[in-house]
């Protein structure tokens, strides 16, 4: 039973750009009420750039961070520097690629193995599972801090960067650093303005695994973003802060829908394990992951997976309506507190929901059209989670625009036509 011919058929092969840094002038460039001389950007993955499910340089290239800054450019910012990989290690942690499409519509990808910048392997101390190790970049101040896999429960955590830590902190450090904080770090860079997406980690890993990682408690994430937003102020810094995207509305949970999977199976039922433990019938409510796979195949009784209650989709799989509702709920918690924080500190606000909903049902930018479509749609990439080059420049425009309204000043906008959606083989 092949139910991913259900899903892909609205895959649409265009738009296809090649990434550049070309921008459109809004007026007098102006500076406003800011000093832009040394922007820093605090982040994640999204903010290091990441997609197709791995950190590479044509990825850290279009990170929106760097879009934002050579906006900057034309209000006098001299210099943003990326903890890029180097030659012959360009491409990074590997990534994903479209290798094209298999005879029912189903995309096949494939992974980029080749001109890696793996170094080692290490024991990640929280995880116990073997982890890759990076070639560190330490020549150099920079200004994006982007981690992947941070959370805003990781920033004061001792020894995150060391081997055993996260190794996309470890290796913006040096041997000497391997114990500071990625709050310390952070500091040292003494920005006069910064931007900070902190948080999606924070729910994003529950939403992700079908509720298995826990969610950060709304009161830790409260007491950490506001000692957070305090120390990176305590000398003057402006900013702008995001708030933390509807974790259940991207593709990721989106394209394997209960009702193709039933339709697939020709109508029969879907089965689910929830995560209290519970195997019932899947309904509209229940989201199933996009690396969901197998389903249909019989096991060694006969059984097909997902459609007898024999052989429910694992909880793994699925992100049952009460875990979508413990996700929704944290975000909502953790947006109040952003928005507060802002408030309180008179600092810009990129509300990142306001922009998926515009895309959710379809829009354009510069002419181009977008929506929040697996591979179609063109803002997010191939991982399902992470965003094209094309969909960090729409987050790029975002925080411009709220950085420009909060402070009168006029940086321009990027053309996002200009920038690549899915790249198609």
């Amino acid at each position: 039973m092949n139910f991913r011919k259900y899903i892909i058929g609205a895959l649409i092969l265009g738009f296809l750009f090649n990434a550049c840094k070309t921008s459109i002038p809004i007026g007098t460039p102006s500076t406003g009420t800011v000093n832009f001389s040394r922007y820093i950007a605090v982040g994640n993955s999204l903010t290091a750039g990441y997609a197709d499910g791995g950190l590479y340089q044509e990825g850290q290239l279009n990170s929106y961070p760097s879009m934002i800054a050579q906006q900057m450019q034309t209000v006098g910012i001299q210099g943003f520097v990326q903890p890029l990989f180097g030659p012959g290690q360009e491409n990074g942690s590997g990534y994903l690629k479209l290798l094209g499409f298999n005879a029912d519509g189903t995309p096949k990808l494939g992974n980029v193995t080749n001109d890696l910048a793996i170094v080692g392997t290490a024991i990640n101390g929280f995880t116990k599972q073997t982890q890759y190790l990076y070639a560190p970049f330490t020549n150099s101040p920079i200004n994006n801090f982007g981690v992947p896999g941070i959370r805003l429960s990781d920033i004061l955590t001792a020894g995150y960067g060391s081997p055993a830590g996260n190794p996309y902190f470890q290796r913006l450090l040096t041997s000497a650093e391997i114990y500071k904080t990625y709050q310390q770090k952070v500091l040292e860079s003494n920005p006069t303005f910064f931007s900070c997406w902190l948080g999606n980690n924070d729910v994003l890993g529950y939403a992700t695994s079908g509720g298995t990682v826990p969610i950060t408690p709304s009161g830790t994430f409260t007491a950490l973003y506001n000692q957070f937003i305090k120390a990176i102020t305590a000398n003057g810094a402006n900013g702008v802060i995001a708030t933390i995207p509807d974790v259940t509305a991207i593709p990721f949970l989106n394209t394997i829908t209960v009702a193709q999977v039933s339709a697939s199976g020709k109508g029969a039922p879907v089965y689910i394990t929830t995560g209290a433990g519970v195997v019932r019938q899947a309904t509209s409510a229940d989201l199933i992951n996009l690396t969901t796979t197998g389903i249909g195949v019989p096991n060694a009784q006969g059984y097909p997976k997902g459609f007898t209650p024999l052989t429910p989709l694992a909880n793994s799989e699925v992100l049952d309506a009460d875990e979508v509702t413990n996700a929704r709920a944290a975000v909502a918690a953790y947006n109040a507190t952003i928005t507060q924080v802002a408030s309180q500190y008179g600092l810009a606000l990129m509300d990142i929901n306001v922009l998926l909903q515009k895309y959710k049902n379809g829009g354009s930018a510069d002419g181009v059209p977008l929506s929040l479509s697996y591979i179609s749609g063109g803002i997010f990439s191939l991982d399902g989670v992470h965003l094209t080059p094309r969909g960090y420049a729409l987050v790029a425009n975002a925080f411009i625009n709220a950085i420009n309204n909060q402070y009168n000043s006029s940086i321009p906008t990027v053309n996002v036509s200009l920038y690549r959606g899915v790249k198609f083989p």
